[in-house]
């Protein structure tokens, strides 16, 4: 009995999984509204092989962190919300739509009365929920034991309105600098400068006193607000002694056009600290 169960959680784990990869699609990671018009596009695509009903909803929220430099999304900054949110603005169209297989349906997202916003920098989150369309109510039931399992995904993008001339920047008020399992684990404590976020990428170095770079790393990053950053090196084959961590923050990803971002210029941290 133990092994037939086992066995049939087995085979609905492999179905989930084949499901979810056959899921609905959407895209840009990011959408960057127009200036003028407040006008933005998402793609929405079913590459299943049963229609999809779909709906779109707006949660303001931004990603933040715990005290490990862990990725955490905060959904409740209600003073945020006031300065920030672009939810009471923005509109989808449609909202509610039903998605052919292999198909794609355009969203367009308008913010309603764009011209009239203060200058500013203002975001949301975009959630697309996804369920395979319900079966027709006039079917005849089957005759015996059934079960019937409703699977809903949601999946998240981020939508950003600008207006007016923004600055964004960093300060790095600490770097926490340690040692574990065979890792240097970085962890620049940063409050976000200006009046736009800073969204960029963080590269890290290590090097030894010859200047040498013995460990790298490099992530896309956002600073929203008071925010840790967590950076992982490896160092499993370096020598003890003394060395260099260079951190340095720069307003360019590869995910997002160049116009789209407030530029700053590059911040640079750097720490000395000792491998035992």
């Amino acid at each position: 009995m133990k092994s037939l169960l086992k066995l049939a959680l087995l085979l609905l784990c492999l179905k989930l999984t084949t499901f979810i990869q056959a899921q609905v699609a959407i895209a840009p990671t990011s959408i960057f509204l127009d200036k003028n018009s407040g006008v933005g596009n998402l793609f929405v695509s079913n590459r299943s092989e049963k229609s999809q009903e779909i709906s779109i909803t707006f949660a303001f929220g931004y990603p933040s962190s715990d005290e490990e430099g862990n990725l955490v999304m905060n959904y409740t900054d209600s003073v945020a919300f006031q300065q920030c949110a672009l939810d009471p603005y923005i509109r989808a169209f449609p909202r509610t739509f039903v998605l052919a297989p292999n198909k794609q349906q355009t969203v367009r997202l308008q913010v309603k009365s764009a011209t009239k916003l203060k200058d500013g920098f203002y975001f949301t989150r975009v959630k697309v929920l996804s369920t395979e369309q319900s079966a027709d109510v006039n079917a005849k039931p089957v005759e015996g034991l059934s079960t019937s399992l409703i699977y809903k995904f949601e999946q998240v993008t981020a939508a950003y309105y600008k207006r007016g001339t923004l600055k964004t920047g960093l300060k790095i008020e600490k770097v926490d600098v340690e040692q574990k399992d065979g890792k240097i684990i970085a962890k620049p404590h940063l409050d976000r400068q200006g009046t736009a976020p800073f969204l960029g990428s963080i590269v890290g170095k290590i090097l030894d006193n010859s200047g040498k770079v013995i460990s790298e790393f490099e992530s896309t990053t956002t600073v929203y607000f008071k925010t840790i950053r967590r950076a992982e090196f490896d160092i499993a084959h370096v020598a003890p002694g003394n060395y260099k961590l260079e951190l340095t923050f720069k307003t360019k990803r590869s995910d997002i056009a160049k116009e789209d971002l407030v530029q700053a210029e590059p911040i640079v941290s750097t720490t000395n600290f000792t491998i035992k």
